[in-house]
């Protein structure tokens, strides 16, 4: 389901990662769009955000969160999120995330919008 609003992005984002619907969460990005992992690490193209958000849902049990803020200008929109999660680590231990993100999304042709740049762990940098 595409996003009509740059806030509907996050809401998007978590249900995706709960139902652990990878091609749902890459359809929220544009192509050629630039992410960052947890940890930090630029990741640029398809394959590595894929790569990414296969390992986000199987390491993620339940993940929430809302949108702080979203400043459109024109066909940008600027928007972070602050999101927390449960999950079950590597070595079968129960984990939990959380964090401030930043992002850039674009208005489509279509009139939905998608991440350009997203940076889910930009508070935190």
């Amino acid at each position: 389901m595409p996003a009509h609003s740059p806030e509907e992005l996050h809401q998007l984002f978590a249900a995706g990662v709960n139902d652990k619907d990878v091609e749902a969460l890459v359809e929220l990005y544009e192509p050629d769009s630039v992410t960052v992992d947890l940890q930090g690490n630029r990741l640029d193209g398809e394959a590595a955000l894929r790569a990414m958000l296969a390992g986000l849902c199987a390491g993620v049990d339940r993940l929430e969160g809302t949108t702080r803020r979203a400043i459109v200008h024109g066909d940008l929109a600027l928007t972070s999120s602050a999101f927390h999660g449960t999950g079950t680590g590597p070595d079968g231990k129960p984990t939990a995330l959380s964090g401030t993100s930043a992002e850039i999304a674009r208005r489509q042709p279509d009139g939905t919008w998608r991440f350009v740049i997203d940076d889910p762990s930009f508070g935190h940098g």
